[in-house]
């Protein structure tokens, strides 16, 4: 298994501008500096939406989920801070294993988890 996260990013115009961060590789505490990193730096450039698209995520640790959740709080305005589900997030396309540990985990009640890259962008 390789321990590189490689982490394309792009923008889709939908409904709302989204900005999907395609994730490859493991995601986990040796990785998940890329993902805040990719993350933050699509932030600063003014995303508001951003969209993982996990379906080449071949592992996913406790770690990964910290990642998700920094990047999280980092979208959510301040005006909706104590919604329970996120506006600004979505999950595309999770790999089987990857879904299990969301489901398993709850953060499916959090954040909106879909089978498509279109889906998760006309969502917004």
């Amino acid at each position: 298994m390789s321990n590189v996260l490689h982490v394309a990013v792009s923008t889709n115009e939908g409904s709302a501008n989204a900005t999907v961060l395609q994730l490859t590789g493991p995601l986990d505490a040796n990785t998940q500096g890329n993902l805040e990193s990719a993350a933050s730096d699509a932030i600063g450039n003014g995303a508001e939406n951003i969209i993982l698209e996990m379906g080449n995520v071949s592992y996913m640790s406790s770690a990964g989920l910290r990642a998700i959740h920094a990047i999280t709080n980092k979208l959510n305005k301040s005006d909706n801070e104590n919604a329970i589900k996120s506006d600004n997030l979505r999950i595309a396309n999770p790999s089987e294993e990857v879904r299990k540990i969301f489901k398993t985990l709850g953060f499916d009640a959090y954040i909106d988890i879909f089978d498509d890259l279109d889906s998760a962008i006309d969502s917004f």
